[in-house]
């Protein structure tokens, strides 16, 4: 509970300084990525996402995820990247709530807060949205696979003004080994959002 109302106390100036650095608004995408697939608490993952964003100007991007599980319903996630195109370098952050596990029976669901300052031809933009997932593992006989969707949603600020952002995100994550997978994810726009195609490689310590 403590680290929820740290975050809203964070929330708030953070934005305000978007407002002051920012230019014209431009359109994001934020990528759903690894973020279904829950780390333990104590271990660490690393995942590289490289993504081709279309719709409003194409561009070729790569992120390097990092997150870190922090306790049984907690994992953090931080992300770092550059790319041509809307979208240049980004850096930011990811709270992921796990709330109901993925077992036998049950889908995984939970939601994550996640917070992106993007460079872009019209100057800074920050991304903050909503992440609600739900995903759900399937093995076969060598291997298991992760299909989930994601509905993103939130809002960018930039240059004294703000627009909504929504978007739909499917995808799966293909578990080879215990120490990778692989991540496949095609995003919808909806509103102020763009197509974007990504994926990727995530390796566990």
């Amino acid at each position: 509970m403590s680290q929820i109302l740290a975050s809203r106390r964070l929330f708030l100036p953070v934005a305000l300084l978007a407002f002051l650095i920012g230019g014209e608004i431009g359109s994001a995408q934020a990528g759903v990525f690894d973020i279904p697939h829950f780390v333990m608490p104590g271990a660490v993952r690393v995942g590289l996402e490289p993504e081709l964003t279309l719709t409003e100007g194409s561009g070729l991007a790569v992120n390097l995820k990092g997150t870190y599980g922090l306790d049984d319903l907690i994992n953090l996630q931080f992300t770092i990247g550059t790319g041509g195109g809307p979208q240049r370098f980004r850096i930011g952050a990811a709270g992921v709530f796990d709330f109901f596990p993925d077992v036998e029976g049950q889908p995984g669901i939970g939601i994550a807060a996640q917070m992106i300052r993007y460079d872009t031809p019209a100057g800074g933009l920050l991304d903050l949205r909503a992440i609600p997932y739900i995903h759900k593992s399937f093995k076969t006989t060598s291997s298991s696979f992760e299909p989930y969707l994601a509905f993103p949603m939130g809002f960018g600020l930039g240059g004294g003004d703000s627009v909504g952002l929504v978007s739909f995100v499917l995808g799966s994550i293909f578990h080879s080994s215990e120490s990778m997978h692989w991540t496949i994810e095609l995003g919808v726009p909806i509103s102020n959002t763009e197509t974007q195609f990504s994926g990727g490689v995530s390796f566990y310590f």
